[in-house]
């Protein structure tokens, strides 16, 4: 029964953030990790892909939507927009056939029991979807019919890249936030979950990273570079 869970989302292809927050990790003292989803759509899915599947210890990964869509190649043909297929394609061809194959074998939801949390759920976006967003202002309404089935009190997710921590439906509803692409939060955001949740943000060299993002030559470099020296601020 692990004591305190790292609970990290939303990497998006940012290893300079994942580095740095693995490094706090450890500082703080996790016993387990959690990943919650969308790995590699990003500038850098290979070496992300690399770091997460060298690390040691109890680490659990739950699939996000963009994994999928990278893994299969998802382009417009599946109703994806023009510079998401683009990206999908480009980030595909960066991986190892073992790669892919390891983002599709990810579980769509994760179980642990958390010393004085009792049973946590991890999501990517919804209990019943990994492309469902919870946000911090959606009506409750909306979210019941999300989490009716599930037994467990606590649910953690990303997808929308914005943390918090919420009482909604009789649920506590955690967001940890991006990784790899943070909005309205500076640093690189994640949750450790246990015996209390902290929602964490974590800073790093962000004109080193996306520099190196800039050469990464991936469609859309100078965006992903850009939104990490300036983070969006607003959204729901």
């Amino acid at each position: 029964m692990p004591a305190r869970v790292a609970a990290l989302y939303d990497i998006h292809g940012n290893l300079a953030a994942l580095d740095a927050v693995l490094q706090e990790v450890e500082r703080a003292g996790a016993d387990a990790l959690v990943f919650g989803g969308d790995l590699a759509f990003g500038p850098q899915p290979r070496q992300v892909l690399e770091r997460v599947m060298s690390l040691g210890g109890p680490v659990s990964f739950v699939r996000g939507n963009t994994d999928r869509e990278v893994a299969e190649r998802h382009g417009v043909e599946q109703g994806v927009r023009g510079w998401i297929a683009e990206v999908n394609a480009w980030c595909h061809d960066q991986l190892t056939p073992d790669q892919r194959e390891f983002l599709l074998s990810q579980k769509a939801h994760v179980t642990l029991h958390v010393e004085g949390l009792g049973d946590v759920l991890f999501v990517h976006g919804s209990p019943r979807s990994d492309e469902e967003a919870i946000r911090r202002d959606t009506p409750e309404a909306e979210i019941l019919p999300m989490v009716a089935h599930v037994g467990e009190s606590i649910i953690v997710c990303g997808h929308t890249h914005i943390q918090f921590d919420r009482m909604v439906a009789g649920k506590r509803v955690v967001n940890a936030g991006s990784v790899g692409l943070p909005s309205a939060a500076r640093g690189a955001c994640w949750a450790l979950i246990g015996p209390e949740i902290e929602l964490r943000e974590t800073l790093y060299d962000f004109e080193r990273a996306a520099a190196e993002i800039r050469k990464s030559g991936a469609p859309k470099a100078g965006e992903f570079a850009d939104d990490i020296l300036n983070p969006p601020v607003a959204g729901p």
